[in-house]
């Protein structure tokens, strides 16, 4: 354990950190069980108290972890926010491309669209329905529209029925909201995007998964033409 950290070019902590999560994640330490003690992963890892204690700030500010002071170190369970705030803040820096979104955004929610097909339910179908009658009444304010927008995905998302997904799309809310931002192109084109949205909305409604996927495909094709009209102007 010793020669392997030490070769690390890194600051050991981060090593220390990276093997302690990497035990968490196989169950070694299962959520709402306290880590070893201090002692305890200073003699398994072979390094100092200090590192350890760093070890666990990193851990604690990833949200694998919580210290409660007088108990120890506790497992969290896992949730969206220990996956989708790191992730958010990279995106944030790293995407300034919408194009780049255009295309993750073809790749899962074309899928997306067909799974939802095949597992929606009433309620799903009901909270569709409430963001396309906005999408209706307000094709011209763009902060209502982009909204209702925003939570039509957001509820074909969620009609997929896997947890994994919203894991995905979650930190792209923001980014999300730029494009439909930038892409807004006014009333007439609205109009269009919004009976897109019902085309995409009647496939799902049917359990017509082949359909969803290409009225979705169909939809951020042209969301992207959008986006390319936008930036050249």
């Amino acid at each position: 354990m010793i020669s392997r950290l030490q070769e690390a070019r890194r600051p050991l902590h981060k090593d220390v950190a990276d093997i302690i999560s990497e035990k968490i994640i196989a169950g070694e330490w299962p959520a709402n069980t306290f880590l070893p003690t201090e002692a305890e992963l200073c003699k398994e890892m072979g390094v100092s108290r200090t590192v350890v204690r760093e070890a666990i700030k990193v851990l604690e500010s990833s949200g694998l972890v919580r210290i409660d002071r007088g108990f120890g170190t506790r497992v969290l369970e896992a949730h969206h926010e220990s996956v989708s705030r790191p992730l958010k803040m990279l995106l944030r820096r790293t995407s300034s491309d919408l194009k780049h979104l255009m295309e993750v955004r073809k790749i899962i929610e074309v899928a997306m669209a067909g799974l939802a097909a095949e597992r929606r339910s009433k309620e799903n179908l009901e909270a569709m329905e409430d963001a396309l009658k906005v999408m209706r009444e307000k094709p011209g304010d763009s902060e209502g529209y982009v909204d209702a927008d925003l939570e039509f995905h957001a509820e074909v998302a969620r009609a997929t029925k896997n947890p994994t997904v919203l894991i995905i799309l979650a930190p792209l809310g923001e980014l999300l909201r730029r494009s439909r931002i930038a892409s807004f192109s006014g009333l007439q084109v609205t109009k269009v995007r919004t009976r897109q949205h019902e085309a995409i909305f009647e496939c799902i409604r049917r359990g017509d998964a082949p359909g969803a996927r290409a009225a979705m495909n169909e939809h951020l094709g042209d969301t992207e033409k959008d986006l390319g009209t936008v930036s050249s102007t």
